[in-house]
């Protein structure tokens, strides 16, 4: 059936103007991008002859209660239109290996801090079907590794991850940390295997730049397709371009992490350097 967009104009057009207004609109429409002007309000869509369309797909009510404390919190999606969706929404789909039908990699939603700050989280790709990976998309706040410049203890034992968990975590809204899922983390330390799971970490230096020999073998870790550009890997924090943390201790280096330049690319920095942080979640 055919679509049919309904927009609403705003104040006084001439004939000439309202036909201008229309191509535009009908070729950002061809385009998959609808941009909104002031004088123009979108209403909705429908097939034609009319019937109801949902913004989105039906979710049983059986998954849907197996997350009941994020109901109350919706988030809007930023992608090709702003949809609205409660948290409770998505992860449920997610849940059902059905994340894709309501979010897509590069898809954001804002999350409101509870010092009043604003983040924005960027979905960065999947994890099988039923584990979204979610990445800050610029940074937030600034800090060090450790005091010193070492990486002995690895991120398991780095003032940066004890910054993460207890200095940006506990200000996401309770109603996403009650649909975060703890990620589990790998580390070979001091010659032996230490693994645990946080529900937010930094990034390793594999998802963003995949398996090199910068670092050690990584297999907790994908690349993440949000990352598979040097554009994508750029973070910004107070309008500017900044060198962002990973969590992973470069090989061979005893003082130093992985980090991403301002320019996207892969550098090392000494554990004692005080650089910006972009950390992650999964739902």
């Amino acid at each position: 059936m055919k679509q049919v967009f309904l927009f609403k104009l705003h104040g006084e057009n001439k004939a000439d103007k309202l036909e201008e207004i229309r191509a535009q609109i009908k070729g950002q429409i061809a385009d998959g991008v609808v941009v909104f002007g002031g004088e123009t309000e979108f209403i909705g869509v429908f097939s034609e002859p009319p019937e109801p369309r949902p913004l989105l797909p039906v979710i049983a009510p059986d998954v849907l209660s197996a997350v009941p404390e994020a109901e109350g919190l919706e988030i809007s999606l930023m992608r090709r239109r702003i949809e609205r969706v409660s948290l409770a929404e998505m992860k449920a789909a997610i849940a059902a290996g059905r994340g894709r039908e309501i979010i897509r990699p590069r898809d954001e939603f804002e999350i409101k801090l509870d010092t009043g700050e604003t983040v924005t989280a960027v979905c960065g790709g999947y994890i099988g079907d039923r584990r979204a990976r979610f990445i800050f998309k610029d940074a937030h706040k600034r800090g060090v590794m450790n005091d010193e410049a070492t990486n002995e203890g690895g991120y398991f034992k780095s003032k940066g991850r004890k910054h993460v968990l207890e200095n940006i975590y506990p200000h996401l809204p309770p109603e996403l940390r009650a649909v975060i899922e703890p990620r589990p983390l790998v580390e070979i330390i001091g010659g032996e295997k230490v693994e645990y799971s946080d529900p937010l970490w930094l990034p390793s230096a594999t998802d963003v730049f995949g398996p090199r020999e910068w670092w050690p073998e990584e297999p907790d870790s994908v690349q993440l397709e949000i990352f598979k550009t040097e554009r994508g890997r750029v973070k910004e924090l107070d309008g500017e371009t900044v060198i962002w943390w990973l969590r992973s201790p470069r090989a061979g280096y005893s003082s130093s992490f992985v980090s991403v330049d301002a320019d996207g690319t892969v550098n090392g920095n000494g554990a004692y350097n005080s650089l910006a942080f972009a950390p992650g979640f999964d739902l």
